[in-house]
């Protein structure tokens, strides 16, 4: 098996959607193998509302002068519209398949959606959601608050440690950047409003950013809930134990 980031082929994540109708729709997303970008050509014409002037994020540090449009809405505009016509709450059946794994779940088309909009955001080099491509390289479908906790709060410090830092300064970069993507989210659902003839989407958009404004605030109390499950690591007070 060769290592992480040494393999020479594009990564891919396909997502199957088993719809009402009894059709399928399928969505195959390709990535660098070395740093996780998405290597998706954005659509020609490119719509309206992925224009970066177009309900632009407010915290949003690109210049316009030389950026045109949005990278997370150039990704999102093909990802999501072969999936215009569905409803928030269909009953949809979603496989996914992944190099390591296959995952199957039967849930409603808006929480499958929210987990393919995470993967793109991403992946797509948007500055904000940039941050979170440590944790798409490792993409888990559906995950639950406490399994997106854990998730973040190893990617937070494996990257102080990339960055030379011992961590010292505590989590408020963490809070301060779901703080940030907040608004990210927030901004880009105004987006989508505009591009999507029905809600999906946008209600979509709205549980992936319940985890942006959970996180901040349950962080002191899940880190205590986690705490017992590191034990074994807490330093003895007789070595030979």
């Amino acid at each position: 098996m060769l290592p992480i980031g040494r393999m020479s082929e594009a990564l891919t994540i396909a997502y199957r959607f088993d719809l009402p109708d009894g059709s399928t729709r399928t969505l195959e997303f390709a990535f660098d193998a070395v740093d996780f970008k998405m290597l998706k050509a954005p659509p020609d014409p490119p719509p309206f509302w992925t224009e970066l002037s177009f309900s632009r994020c407010a915290n949003c540090p690109l210049d316009e002068r030389l950026i045109t449009h949005c990278p997370a809405a150039l990704q999102l505009a093909s990802a999501l519209e072969p999936l215009s016509a569905l409803v928030s709450f269909d009953s949809v059946g979603v496989t996914v398949t992944q190099a390591e794994r296959t995952v199957h779940a039967q849930t409603s088309a808006q929480q499958a959606m929210s987990s393919v909009i995470g993967l793109v955001m991403a992946t797509s080099g948007c500055p904000w959601t940039d941050r979170l491509r440590p944790m798409a390289r490792f993409h888990l479908p559906f995950a639950n608050e406490a399994e997106t906790l854990y998730r973040s709060i190893g990617m937070f410090l494996l990257a102080r440690w990339f960055a030379g830092s011992d961590g010292a300064q505590g989590f408020e970069v963490l809070e301060a950047l779901y703080e940030n993507l907040h608004v990210v989210n927030r901004d880009m659902s105004r987006r989508l409003g505009a591009a999507a003839r029905t809600d999906p989407a946008r209600n979509a958009m709205a549980l992936l950013d319940a985890y942006t404004t959970l996180l901040p605030a349950a962080l002191e109390r899940s880190l205590d809930e986690l705490r017992p499950l590191f034990d074994a690591w807490q330093i003895k007070k007789n070595p030979a134990i």
